[in-house]
C-alpha cells in the first residue's frame, strides 16, 4: 500500500519538480547576491540574497552513516504479548550502522507557506545464532538455531508549516505533517526451512515547527522538529522526527552543508490478526548538496 501511495505521490512531486527546475540554469547564470527579483506571485525576496528564507524551491539530496536501534516483539495470531522481545541487533543480527541517502523536496507556496517532502528507506538483513527459545509470530525458534532476518522499513513525509514571523534574516513557522511508514519482518530458520512475515503499515499526524537563520551572506541555520504519539482502540504510536544543519551558499543556486538527524517511530498493536510491537529510532551526521531558486 505505502509503496504505491509513495510511487504515485513522487511521481506527481518530480513532475512538478521538472517544471519548476526549468528556470534553474537562467537563475544560475543571470542571479546575484544584489539581485532584487521579484517572484511569480510577486514576493521579492528580502534583501535580494538568496538562503533558505527566499528559496521557492530546493532539492536536497544527503548522506547519512545511520546508527540505528529497533526493537521488536511479533506475537502470535490472536495472541497478544505472546511474542518475545527482541534486540533487532543484538538478537537477531541486524546490522547497527545503515550508510543511506536522503531526498528532500521544498516547495514555498507564496511568502510564507512551505511545503516538505522527504522520504528514507532502511532495508537491513541479519544472520544469528539465538541464545535462547524465540517466540517469532507463529514460528517458534529453539536456542541455538541459525535464523535469517529481513526488516524493511520505509517512510514517506509531508510536512507543511507557515511562518508567523519572517524577516530577512529570521523565519520561524509552524505546522502539521504527515507520515506514512511500512514494516516489513520477515525471520526464516533454513534448518528447519519455517518462516515468518508479518507487514505493517501505518499513518502518523505530527506537529511540526521549523526556524531558519540567515548567518551571513554565505551561511545559514535552519532546524526543524515534529512529533505526535496517541493510542485509539488497542493501536498505540508515535513520531519524533528532528534535524538541524549548517549550510554554505557556494553560489545562488547551490549549497553544500551539514547536519544532524534524528528519528524515532513506534507503533503497536494488541488486536487484529497480527498483534505485536516495532520501534526503530535512527540517528547521524549528515552531508548534503542542496539545489535551490
Amino acid at each position: 500500500m505505502l509503496t504505491r501511495i509513495a510511487s504515485r505521490a513522487c511521481g506527481l512531486i518530480f513532475s512538478l519538480a521538472a517544471a519548476c527546475l526549468a528556470p534553474l540554469a537562467a537563475a544560475a547564470d543571470g542571479y546575484t547576491a544584489a539581485d532584487s527579483r521579484t517572484s511569480a506571485d510577486g514576493y521579492a525576496p528580502p534583501g535580494g540574497i538568496a538562503s533558505p528564507i527566499t528559496d521557492h524551491f530546493a532539492l536536497l539530496l544527503a548522506y547519512i552513516p545511520l546508527a540505528v536501534h529497533t526493537r521488536l516483539r511479533l506475537d502470535p495470531t490472536g495472541t497478544p504479548y505472546g511474542g518475545t522481545p527482541l534486540s533487532g541487533e543484538n538478537d537477531l543480527g541486524l546490522p547497527r550502522h545503515n550508510p543511506d541517502g536522503l531526498l528532500e523536496l521544498t516547495f514555498r507556496i507564496r511568502e510564507r507557506n512551505r511545503m516538505r517532502v522527504d522520504y528514507l528507506q532502511l532495508d537491513r538483513s541479519g544472520n544469528a545464532v539465538l541464545g535462547r527459545t524465540v517466540v517469532f509470530g507463529n514460528e517458534t525458534y529453539d536456542a541455538g538455531n541459525a535464523v535469517q532476518t529481513q526488516l524493511d522499513w520505509k517512510m514517506m513525509d509531508f510536512t507543511y508549516t507557515h511562518a508567523f514571523i519572517q524577516t530577512d534574516r529570521f523565519e520561524l513557522g509552524a505546522g502539521l505533517g504527515v507520515h506514512l511508514l511500512d514494516a516489513d519482518v520477515t525471520g526464516v530458520d533454513p534448518t528447519l526451512v519455517e518462516s515468518h512475515e508479518t507487514a505493517s503499515t501505518g499513518v502518523f499526524a505530527t506537529v511540526a515547527l521549523e526556524t531558519m537563520w540567515r548567518i551571513s551572506r554565505r551561511f545559514a541555520f535552519t532546524a526543524h522538529g515534529q512529533y505526535f504519539g496517541t493510542t485509539i482502540s488497542g493501536v498505540s504510536g508515535s513520531l519524533g522526527e528532528y534535524h538541524g544543519d549548517f549550510q554554505y551558499r557556494w553560489r545562488p543556486p547551490l549549497a553544500i552543508g551539514v547536519g544532524y538527524s534524528y528519528v524515532r517511530a513506534s507503533f503497536e498493536t494488541v488486536t487484529g490478526s497480527t498483534p505485536g510491537r516495532i520501534t526503530l529510532a535512527a540517528q547521524g551526521p549528515e552531508a548534503f548538496v542542496r539545489i535551490s531558486f
